[in-house]
Order: structure tokens, then C-alpha cells, then sequence
């Protein structure tokens, strides 16, 4: 894969039916409100505005689709967590990620995203069990490593391995330590993400019945 990637979005959809024809392999990236997720996104590709920076954690409800280098989809998946969003609009987003999740047939992985500094949440766990009962592979990535250092630093990507580990039937691998603002493990994660499309890693979809 290269380093800087051309990407182009495509769509923003709530439901299965307005999801682009599955004609491509997809990863899709998914964390709490305000993990970083659309910053992280916007520096793998190397394009400041890719995705959006939304100032108001919790409102975007869209399952956003990219084409990247024309042949693969990256997917943006809705922020989850924020104590301010009404009970209804949680529905909505256990709705259309489900769609998502239980619809998409060459989706290689899901990027669960964690921030060092909160470790793995209970709302976090519950995502993970979400894939593992679906059988999706899943990768844990720390984002916003530079806001810790040294001993902390270390101690936080430990428990994150961890945790990660503990929770990981269909982990595929350790904890890539990420910052979007340094470049800090971005070329960790092309690396997989080359993987996941080049050597085809498949999902077992059998428990999607």
C-alpha cells in the first residue's frame, strides 16, 4: 500500500438501503465520540478533510463510506458513547451500525479504536463482544499516544494489550499505538490494513446466519 492514499467519499447512509453496492473489500473504523476517529482517518490517508472533525461529539449518526485508491472502501462508522445524546438517538446508531455490520459481506475488519488514556470502556467492551459474536475480525489501535509519555505512556499501552488480549477470540493482533497529530504508528497500521486487502483475510460469516 502507499503512504498517501487517494480518497474520495462516496456516501453517508443510515439504513441498508441507501449502503453503496458491496463491489469492493472494506475496513471499516469504529470508536467512542471523540477517540480521534475522524483525525486518525484523515492522517492515514494523508488528506487534512477527508473525514470530518465534528465539534459536537455524538450527533454525526451516518455510516460514512470512502473509496480509497479506487478498490477498497475505508468506512466511518458513528461515534458511540456520548453521555448527552437522547436514549432515542442511541437507538438510531445501534440501528444503522447493525445494518452495517450484519449487511456487508467483504468486510475484511473493523479498526476498533481506543484512547490510551481511557483504556478499553465498558462501552468498548461491549462493541468488541458485538464483533465477536459476529465473528469479525477485529483490530485494536491507541490513538492520541502523544498525550502520554514515558512510564505512563508505557504502562497504559500495557493494560490496553492486555485487556485487548483478554477480550480477543477474533483479535487480529496487538495494540497499534497511534497519534494522529505525530505520525506515530500510522505506517503500523497501512501495514495492516495492507494485509486485511492484500492477502484477503476473510471474515468467518457463518454465525451472520
Amino acid at each position: 500500500m502507499p503512504t498517501n492514499y487517494h480518497a474520495e467519499f462516496i456516501t453517508g447512509a443510515v439504513r441498508a438501503t441507501q449502503f453503496p453496492p458491496a463491489e469492493l473489500p472494506e475496513v471499516a473504523f469504529v470508536g467512542r465520540s471523540n477517540v480521534g476517529k475522524s483525525s486518525l482517518l484523515n492522517r492515514l490517508v494523508g488528506m487534512r478533510k477527508l473525514a470530518r472533525v465534528s465539534g459536537t461529539p455524538g450527533c454525526t449518526r451516518e455510516v460514512n463510506f470512502f473509496r480509497v485508491q479506487g478498490r477498497w472502501h475505508f468506512v466511518d462508522l458513528p461515534g458511540y458513547g456520548y453521555a448527552q445524546v437522547p436514549h432515542q438517538r442511541r437507538g438510531g446508531w445501534e440501528e444503522s451500525v447493525g445494518a452495517y455490520l450484519t449487511a456487508r459481506r467483504d468486510l475484511r475488519a473493523v479498526i476498533v479504536l481506543l484512547d490510551i488514556r481511557r483504556g478499553v470502556t465498558d462501552l468498548d467492551r461491549q462493541m468488541i463482544a458485538w464483533l465477536q459474536q459476529l465473528a469479525t475480525p477485529w483490530q485494536p489501535v491507541a490513538t492520541k499516544m502523544d498525550k502520554l509519555t514515558g512510564n505512563k505512556q508505557r504502562k497504559a499501552l500495557t493494560d490496553l494489550n492486555a485487556e485487548s488480549t483478554r477480550l480477543g477470540l477474533f483479535a487480529l493482533g496487538p495494540v497499534i499505538a497511534c497519534s494522529a497529530l505525530n505520525g506515530l504508528g500510522i505506517d503500523a497500521l497501512r501495514a495492516r490494513l495492507a494485509t486485511l486487502f492484500d492477502e484477503k483475510i476473510q471474515p468467518d460469516f457463518s454465525a451472520k446466519g
